[in-house]
């Protein structure tokens, strides 16, 4: 086959169904024939291999993680890229957008609200909704452990967190699903831009008269951690404080929910691994990270090359977008024997589910408190739960958060 044939052959694969349904296949066959792979549909290269995507992690100076979201609006046509909320929020300096030394000012004031002492003080609480919600499935025969369970559980925690009342869930639930639904595909489109303002102007709505009033009657939760100085007296601005939690809403939310989702079908169909682990509870916390390893709920991530460079036999020019997926690393036979293999005992376990270096998710430890609460309680509280003969495996048209649309379970 020739160069251009074969790039246009695994063009064709990334944006079929069957990518969506189990992109495992082509990341073995990218990092295989092309590594490094102009994928032309996207305009965005494409870094399959575990050694080139840590390389790239740790190489801020060269791979930027500013500026790629005005890149990517720039495919929209004139008129959406002048929609006033996403220009307020992706023209405002958050985490995810940014290098030192901004980045490093933002994750000093952002990292206070993520410590081992605040996220381990919401342990009971998760417990507690955890508890709530099994309980409202424990009537059910069969259920959508999706619908019912994984989804909601990281909204109403992150909701929480930010003073949202008990009623606001479903509220959350639709901001996250709209903002990811933009972000998280190759090529935007109209209809997601416009409900992505929408969701803007709505969750915005909400944050300003919160984080006013934190500002004047400091609580216990994360906007009131957000918006209060740090010693030092420096502290964010308000753009700052709603597009960080912005950012945190649905990064924290999607990776959880489907951390929890891909993790209880990786375990219901290898039931022996299920088995494993329900003789051996001490293996929880390490079974999590072979879940998040062996089907990452974050796929990818995003970089701009900042000059003209050589990169694994590649021409990349400056201001090109560089996308490395986590996923297709997390399955590289050169770092992980058997890659293909699910194994909770798995030891080392070095993958980037949660990225790497400087931009190392900064709720990575509350998706790791959640997670291993929910399986245990699951399994704990239904020990005889299986697939549902009903279960049709559905997954998000998304390349970015891996994610069932539905997980239908027997109780």
């Amino acid at each position: 086959m020739t160069g251009t044939a074969l790039a246009n052959d695994l063009d064709e694969a990334l944006n079929a169904d069957a990518f969506f349904a189990d992109p495992y296949a082509t990341y073995a066959r990218l990092r295989d024939a092309d590594p490094v792979h102009w994928c032309e549909p996207w305009g965005q290269w494409v870094v399959t291999r575990f050694a080139d995507v840590l390389a790239i992690n740790k190489d801020p100076a060269r791979f930027s993680s500013a500026g790629w979201e005005k890149k990517f609006m720039s495919a929209l046509p004139p008129e959406l890229q002048q929609l006033p909320h996403m220009r307020r929020h992706y023209g405002t300096q958050v985490l995810s957008m940014t290098d030192p030394p901004e980045h490093t000012r933002l994750r000093r004031l952002v990292i206070r609200s993520f410590t081992p002492r605040v996220i381990e003080a919401l342990r009971t609480s998760v417990e507690e909704i955890v508890g709530e919600l099994l309980d409202a499935c424990a009537s059910q025969s069969e259920v959508d452990l999706i619908a019912q369970f994984a989804y909601p559980l990281p909204a109403i925690v992150i909701g929480r967190l930010m003073g949202a009342p008990e009623d606001g869930r479903e509220q959350f639930m639709r901001w996250s699903r709209n903002i990811v639904n933009f972000v998280g595909t190759g090529h935007p489109d109209e209809e997601r831009a416009r409900r992505l303002e929408q969701t803007l102007i709505e969750f915005r709505a909400f944050l300003e008269p919160v984080i006013e009033d934190r500002r004047a009657n400091p609580q216990d939760d994360l906007i009131s951690i957000l918006a209060s100085p740090d010693t030092d007296g420096e502290r964010l601005t308000d753009d700052e404080v709603v597009s960080t939690c912005i950012v945190l809403l649905f990064a924290g939310h999607e990776t959880t929910a489907n951390l929890i989702g891909n993790g209880l079908l990786a375990l219901l169909r290898h039931p022996e691994q299920l088995e494993l682990l329900r003789s051996r509870p001490d293996l929880m916390q390490s079974a999590v990270e072979e879940l998040l390893r062996y089907d990452s709920p974050v796929q990818r991530n995003r970089r701009l090359a900042t000059q003209d460079l050589e990169f694994g036999g590649k021409q990349i020019k400056r201001g090109d977008a560089v996308m490395v997926f986590m996923g297709s690393a997390n399955r590289d036979a050169e770092k992980f024997p058997e890659p293909d293999t699910l194994d909770i005992a798995r030891a080392p376990n070095q993958h980037m589910a949660f990225g790497h270096g400087i931009h190392f998710c900064a709720g990575a430890a509350l998706s790791r408190l959640e997670a291993p609460i929910a399986i245990r309680a699951l399994l704990e509280r239904f020990p005889t739960i299986r697939l549902s003969d009903a279960f049709e495996e559905r997954w998000q048209r998304n390349i970015t958060f891996r994610g069932l649309e539905s997980l239908e379970i027997t109780l």
